[in-house]
């Protein structure tokens, strides 16, 4: 079975899924990681955007494995290097809104994560999940938060790997990243439909969750 999550960044996706999948002992999927080692990949490649078929050469060219494992953790790899860090930089957050996008991509991307999740429970999360690529999923849920309270845990998230940031400028780009999201023509992100709308604002990590576990139970 699959549990999808969806919402923007800094609302509480990765930290939520991660618990909701230890409490049911699923495996935890970020699908927001796939886009961000394909846009750390294209960066280190120097691939143009604009052009489609280096786009598609460059996509079969890429190399890249995810690996589950105990403890609900996905690690992924680019040409076998443990890459799972790197991609939480800043630079590929700037792009990965535009990688997203690219069509190209987002088929190779939905393909990968049907096919991972034809055996197995998982919770999935991402900003097409229960929209595009899980649709009939029975579970689906959609985050969201005050836009103060997400710059304060991007912030967090760049602390963690020594990345300087300040506050107010991550709060613009979180507003300017949903106006893109949302408004792209390939699977924008919204609310999908039957969603349950969960706002994290003040919630713990712990309230979330059993937010969604209740749900679930009834």
């Amino acid at each position: 079975m699959v549990i999808t999550i969806d919402g923007a960044a800094g609302v509480g996706k990765t930290t939520t899924a991660k618990e909701l999948a230890k409490e049911l002992g699923y495996q935890y999927f970020d699908t927001g990681a796939m886009y961000r080692a394909v846009t750390f990949y294209f960066l280190a490649e120097g691939v143009d955007l604009q052009k489609s078929s280096n786009i598609s050469e460059s996509l079969k060219a890429m190399n890249l494995r995810i690996d589950f494992l105990s403890g609900n953790e996905m690690i992924l790899f680019l040409d076998e290097k443990d890459i799972s860090l790197k991609i939480r930089n800043q630079k590929v957050t700037s792009y990965v809104s535009e990688v997203s996008a690219l069509k190209e991509v987002r088929e190779m991307m939905v393909s990968i994560q049907r096919t991972t999740t034809e055996k197995g429970n998982f919770i999935v999360e991402g900003r097409d999940i229960g929209s595009v690529v899980f649709p009939d999923a029975k579970y689906k849920f959609y985050l969201t938060a005050d836009y103060d309270i997400r710059a304060k845990r991007r912030l967090a998230d760049f602390e963690k790997i020594n990345e300087a940031k300040n506050i107010n400028k991550i709060k613009e780009d979180l507003i300017v990243r949903d106006k893109y999201d949302s408004n792209r023509k390939l699977s924008p992100l919204k609310k999908p439909d039957g969603a349950i709308i969960i706002d994290t604002s003040e919630c713990s990590i712990k309230e979330q969750v059993n937010q969604i576990l209740k749900h679930i139970e009834r």
